[in-house]
């Protein structure tokens, strides 16, 4: 009898330490998916909305609100029925919701990026993020509270039960912070990823609830297999690929192909072809600025943001084979550079990182920089700082001048080029812009020394005496679309404490919905 009871007591030891493993795993378990889904999150809106501060703004603000609301909700259910049955059961519905998450996830954002003229920017990636986080972030909250009630049995020992479980969630987060940025996106993707999160939280429920009958649930994560859309429409896509900081697309339009970052194109190859009749054209005319011509004094180049490098292609054709350094914080779009778009100049150096951190350390100067780094109103605000600018001026020589895309422009929303020139204008003293280019390539803007002038042009371009060189110098110089003026500073200059990007897209937006809504008004009234 002695040795049953010794048995069965073994046996009730034994299942309590793996029902206390199995706890422990759940929630370290959700402590990952937390943060991970919070960070593969930010990549899975950016291609729609960018990852600008309103952006992070709603994923964070969205994300403590649901955990809010789940802290709540699963104290409350677990004071009523503390049951582990049930608690794996949540976990495991988050589980499977997070797995049709990016199954769902183009419609969704495509859904709530066509609110982003009505509403702004911010509101609109409101609506995505809620619609797409809500359930799984909700009953992710509920976890904590729950296992709490379930583990403390002893009244005298309740704060060190609760520091125990707060301390193992919270390292569950620190894994699952680091686990998608260095790990799994680039691998398999972000939405594979956020389906792997899922299935985590599917396994860690299954074995806390401890039920076989609810093993056919884990079938759910099949789901995982499922080949998914691309996640912006575009067509004649040759090559696709998800990195760490971007979704990259290669389309192929008739002779040429694009390489769209997000939602628009960063990079253009034409095998055979000089020009691309986009902004990248009129980056070149930097140099033919200055009283004397480019051949007795530009002896090299920096360029910040790459890219698959059209412009190092064509300042390799136009100036020859000057020394090209190349910074690019993408590796994944240096290698769609290289297979797709002949990125092979032996003049061309390329440095993987961010350009801001490139300047403060290369301890070289350059003759000319090219900055090519903005991206619609997706801008990274310390590239475009009064600060940043006096950090290219410090990596330049005396005489050096700087060529600069300001990708998201409106003829009638001039705000954004106004700012900006503001801001260059207070470290370079010769300022210029070219518009008219056309409304989806945006404008330029080049800068340089006291003797940099407009009238320098057409001559140091017929020096050079190449063809599409001289053409575009022409261009803007004749009567018409695109313009070069000496720029129309407004406003402020944009600082490292105060550079509002995002206030500035949603005045666009908004004046965007108002001109809709006149012409509209219009076309009605001509109508009647």
């Amino acid at each position: 009898m002695d040795s049953r009871w010794r048995a069965e007591g073994e046996g009730r030891a034994i299942r309590g330490r793996l029902a206390g493993a199995a706890l422990v795993w759940l929630v370290f378990s959700c402590g990952v998916a937390v943060m991970g889904l919070e960070m593969s999150a930010s990549r899975l809106i950016a291609p729609y909305f960018g990852s600008t501060l309103s952006v992070w703004t709603s994923l964070i603000g969205l994300v403590l609100i649901f955990l809010t609301a789940g802290y709540y909700l699963g104290g409350a259910v677990a004071d009523r029925h503390p049951s582990r049955s049930l608690l794996g059961m949540l976990v495991m519905l988050a589980g499977a919701v997070t797995i049709v998450v990016p199954l769902a996830s183009k419609w969704v954002l495509e859904a709530a990026w066509s609110l982003t003229p009505r509403v702004g920017l911010l509101a609109s990636s409101l609506v995505g993020t809620f619609a797409l986080f809500c359930i799984p972030m909700l009953l992710l909250g509920c976890v904590c509270p729950f296992t709490m009630k379930l583990s403390i049995h002893d009244l005298g020992r309740t704060g060190r039960s609760s520091a125990r479980i707060y301390a193992i969630s919270a390292l569950g987060s620190v894994v699952g912070t680091f686990l998608p940025a260095l790990v799994m996106i680039d691998r398999w993707g972000v939405r594979r990823s956020i389906m792997a999160f899922g299935l985590l939280l599917l396994a860690a429920g299954l074995l806390f609830a401890a039920r076989p009958r609810l093993l056919p649930l884990i079938s759910v994560g099949l789901l995982i297999l499922v080949p998914l859309p691309p996640m912006l429409s575009a067509e004649g896509v040759i090559a696709q690929q998800e990195s760490s900081y971007n979704y990259l697309q290669v389309v192929e339009k008739e002779d040429a192909r694009l390489l769209i970052v997000d939602w628009g194109a960063f990079s253009y190859y034409s095998p055979g072809s000089f020009r691309t009749h986009q902004y990248f054209d009129y980056l070149l005319l930097a140099p033919l600025l200055r009283s004397q011509p480019p051949g007795q004094w530009l002896r090299d180049v920096l360029i910040v943001g790459l890219g698959s490098g059209t412009v190092a292609k064509q300042i390799s054709q136009a100036y020859g084979p000057l020394p090209i350094d190349g910074v690019e914080i993408d590796p994944a779009i240096v290698g769609l550079g290289r297979r797709y778009f002949d990125m092979t100049e032996p003049n061309l150096r390329v440095h993987v990182t961010d350009g801001r951190a490139f300047l403060g350390s290369c301890g070289q100067q350059y003759d000319w920089v090219v900055i090519d780094a903005y991206q619609g109103s997706d801008i990274p605000f310390h590239l475009i700082t009064r600060e940043f600018f006096q950090q290219v001026r410090e990596s330049m020589r005396p005489d050096g001048v700087v060529a600069v895309n300001i990708a998201w422009w409106d003829p009638d929303a001039p705000e954004l080029l106004a700012r900006v020139a503001a801001t260059v204008r207070a470290v370079f003293p010769s300022v210029y812009t070219i518009t008219g280019i056309s409304r989806r390539s945006g404008a330029v803007l080049l800068a340089g020394s006291e003797d940099t002038s407009c009238d320098h042009l057409l001559a140091n371009a017929n020096a050079l005496a190449h063809h599409g060189l001289v053409e575009i110098a022409q261009e803007v110089r004749q009567a018409g679309p695109p313009d070069i003026r000496p720029a129309q500073a407004q406003g402020r200059p944009f600082t490292d404490d105060r550079a509002p990007i995002e206030r500035i897209a949603d005045r666009y937006y908004r004046q965007l919905r108002q001109r809709r809504h006149t012409a509209e008004w219009e076309a009605v009234s001509l109508a009647e």
